[in-house]
């Protein structure tokens, strides 16, 4: 589920809205045909998410300024359990949201991504693990695993859920997918 600073209210009819612009990514319509309807006046101030600043908020033509959001599963390193956490998203031109990670993991975190669940089964919702370079012994990490993952586990954890396969866009993960990755932390790391 997303959430927002300020809501966002179709051009056209100003009804509540969750679709946007796929291409500015600034402007919001309830529906495919009120998008259609403003194109010929929107199209002279729309441009690309790919040519607009990298910031985390953006400024609409009726001066609304949002900003998307997640819910996300930190393990922090030194707690003993898990968490959730709200980590903003910035678009990026055309592919997937990418994530302000700041303060949770420091620098360029690495990445993994969990396409499979331990069956072997594709997961339907795939896992977007962020780490930290460092070594640590997490103990969030430690506590999921009731203390059986053989490594130390790196640092802290930031964990996203791809809201399908084509892993276009984030939605919230539950705790229904901590099994998932303590199997990924016993089994594969």
């Amino acid at each position: 589920m997303t959430s927002t600073v300020l809501s966002r209210h179709c051009a056209v009819c100003d009804r509540e809205t969750s679709l946007w612009c796929s291409r500015c990514q600034a402007v919001w319509y309830c529906s495919q045909e009120h998008n259609t309807q403003a194109w010929p006046e929107h199209r002279l101030q729309c441009r690309s998410v790919a040519t607009v600043p990298n910031s985390d908020t953006i400024a609409t033509s009726t001066h609304i300024r949002w900003q998307r959001s997640v819910q996300a599963i930190f393990l922090p390193m030194n707690e003993d359990h898990p968490r959730m956490i709200t980590v903003n998203l910035r678009p990026s031109g055309g592919a997937c949201p990418v994530p302000m990670l700041e303060p949770y993991c420091k620098g360029s975190p690495n990445s993994i991504v969990l396409q499979r669940a331990l069956n072997e089964d594709l997961l339907r919702f795939p896992l977007h693990l962020f780490y930290d370079s460092e070594r640590h012994v997490n103990r969030a990490v430690q506590r999921i695993t009731t203390g059986l993952a053989e490594k130390p586990f790196l640092g802290n954890v930031v964990v996203l859920k791809y809201n399908g396969t084509r892993r276009a866009d984030y939605m919230d993960p539950t705790t229904h997918d901590l099994p998932t990755l303590s199997a990924y932390f016993l089994y594969c790391q």
